[in-house]
């Protein structure tokens, strides 16, 4: 039986693109926790036995719509502030990627890329500790989901 291939923590991230070089994807520094949540939306409707209207009915269910969202919370690194109030401030989606494998890995590397909304954005502080960071993403229409074909 052979091994698994497995991937590190630090290599599931959120990506943005930067606003002075289209089509460069830029991961803020900082977050050290990411997690990706699809979710898929349904219509339910309970089907009778036309057999036995007695019998307990089996739902079936009809996809509507599908959604996308990550979060991302660390450590707030100065040279990240930027780049995250103004993915927030904006009224408009910016084009992000999430990363799966580093975006050199051309063997086991993957990410979705789409237009997102930087949902939440959040700063605290503690005495005696850094200021941390906690920042939510939703997609703005489809995610693509590619593997990775060649480096950044």
């Amino acid at each position: 039986m052979a091994k698994a291939v497995t991937y590190s923590g630090t290599v599931v991230a959120i990506f943005l693109e930067d606003p002075e070089n289209e089509g460069d994807f830029l991961r803020p520094c900082g977050l050290t926790s990411h997690t990706v949540t699809f979710t898929k939306n349904m219509q339910e409707v309970q089907v009778p036995d036309c057999d036995d209207y007695d019998a307990a009915s089996w739902i079936e269910r009809g996809v509507e719509s599908l959604d996308f969202g990550a979060n991302g919370s660390g450590v707030l690194a100065a040279e990240a502030l930027p780049s995250w109030w103004d993915a927030f401030n904006s009224t408009e989606s910016i084009n992000a990627r999430v990363y799966v494998g580093k975006p050199d890995n051309t063997t086991n590397g993957y990410f979705w890329a789409g237009k997102v909304h930087v949902s939440q954005f959040e700063v605290t502080g503690e005495r005696g500790n850094k200021a941390q960071t906690t920042v939510s993403v939703v997609s703005d229409g489809e995610m693509v989901f590619t593997k990775i074909a060649t480096g950044p």
